[in-house]
């Protein structure tokens, strides 16, 4: 008996979005951007071909200037936006490695370093992007890294997550 088929998608189904949150000395990195009345983690889209991490790296440094390296998955959300359209956004933690962030035009019209504890109630921060922060800062929130790596299986990916384990 032949697997059951399933029906194509609509063209565009969803889009990928990434955001991360960088904390450094008690303070995390949030931004506004000139279509936004709130602030928000740094974030945008992954392009065609990119990897998460490739694309949040990228994002962070056209939005921030800094260099960062992609940790622990914080959290997923998925939004539908029309009948024919939805997105899915993921937030990541992340370490700095290099520059010191300032906001970095056209996109982006200011950047600031807010204490987190300021950051967590405060409402010109998105929503999304408190939660995000409120995870970050327990170091036991998220998923961590696998070690696993792809076989040589069609269809698996060349990296997972899993949720961290109780110890």
């Amino acid at each position: 008996m032949a697997a059951p088929t399933l029906p194509p998608l609509p063209p565009p189904h969803a889009r990928l979005g990434v955001g991360g949150v960088l904390l450094r000395d008690g303070r995390v990195l949030v931004n506004r951007a000139v279509y936004r009345e709130r602030f928000t983690i740094p974030s945008g889209y992954v392009e065609a071909g990119e990897s998460l991490e490739t694309a949040l790296a990228r994002e962070f440094r056209e939005e921030t200037g800094v260099t960062v390296r992609v940790g622990r998955l914080l959290l997923a959300r998925h939004k539908v936006l029309t009948d024919r359209e939805s997105d899915v956004y993921l937030a990541f933690a992340l370490d700095h490695l290099a520059g010191e962030p300032t906001a970095c035009p056209p996109e982006i019209v200011e950047s600031r370093e807010v204490p987190v504890g300021q950051a967590l109630v405060a409402p010109w921060i998105s929503e999304l992007s408190r939660i995000a922060i409120r995870l970050a800062s327990s170091p036991e929130a998220g998923w961590t890294r696998s070690a696993w790596s792809a076989s040589e299986t069609p269809g698996l990916a060349s990296e997972a997550y899993y949720p961290r384990l109780s110890r």
